[in-house]
């Protein structure tokens, strides 16, 4: 294959991507049981939780992550404008108790921060595409978006996995939500993407000991909300799941670029 033809990102399928309508400010942080439950008790008024699937209410997120030879995407969270390429899938579970299992829709996207706005675009990717990702194969030309290509560094390959339970809850409008994510693990990548099959990695790094609550908003920032976020403020958190995910696989031997060294 010629370097040409193994470039993963071609300028193809143009019409199914588009910047995400999400939420474009962000920030997180990670806070101690108790001020979780005095934030959730400050923001309930104005929020109501968020289950997806009644018959599987446990939801949980697989997030791998995918980075160049070169290692392009981690240094740019060097940067004022970090960057990540992501395969998201989603599980659920009736019970706690049970193994979740994959429950199908599966989207490819590229993340953007500058400060505490970000940018989002992603396309779906069918069970198949997926599990081409995740072998690191490049995918046939038609299938990848111009979006995704303007954003790319070029060969990519699965490097590593974030795993959590998450918990959202959200304003009536969508303009604000919160999620939570417990039990968050790094672990290498899957090998296989299959619905209705075992969704938890098998190959556990690291789990983290906190939890993670991240509050996303779009536009001006609710007097409600702002107030809320006094009680975190001494919780908040630098860097991404990915760039936390790389450094426990890279350990100390591949140091990140210091920031704004670009």
């Amino acid at each position: 294959m010629s370097a040409a033809e193994d470039v993963v990102f071609v300028e193809q399928r143009e019409a199914a991507v588009r910047p995400s309508l999400d939420l474009d400010h962000e920030r997180r942080f990670l806070p101690a049981p108790e001020v979780v439950e005095a934030f959730v008790e400050a923001v309930q008024p104005w929020t109501e939780p968020l289950v997806y699937d009644q018959e599987q209410p446990h939801a949980f997120t697989r997030t791998t992550y995918f980075d160049t030879q070169r290692l392009d995407f981690l240094a740019s969270c060097g940067t004022k404008r970090p960057q990540r390429l992501r395969l998201r899938e989603y599980a659920g579970a009736a019970h706690l108790a049970h193994p979740p299992v994959l429950t199908g829709p599966r989207f490819l996207e590229v993340k953007m921060t500058t400060g505490d706005r970000r940018t989002k675009s992603r396309c779906p990717v069918s069970e198949d595409e997926a599990n081409a990702l995740l072998s690191g194969a490049s995918l046939p030309a038609e299938l990848m978006p111009t979006e995704l290509l303007r954003l790319a560094f070029g060969p990519v390959r699965p490097q590593v996995t974030a795993w959590y339970r998450r918990s959202t809850r959200a304003t009536a409008d969508g303009s604000v939500r919160l999620t939570l994510d417990e039990d968050l693990s790094f672990a290498l990548p899957p090998h296989r993407s299959e619905t209705g099959g075992p969704a938890m990695p098998s190959h556990l790094i690291e789990q983290l000991p906190a939890p993670l609550l991240e509050v996303k908003w779009r536009g001006q920032t609710p007097r409600w909300l702002a107030h809320a976020l006094t009680l975190l403020v001494p919780f908040e958190a630098r860097g991404s799941k990915f760039e936390q995910g790389m450094r426990t696989l890279l350990g100390v031997a591949v140091p990140l670029p210091p920031r704004n060294s670009r």
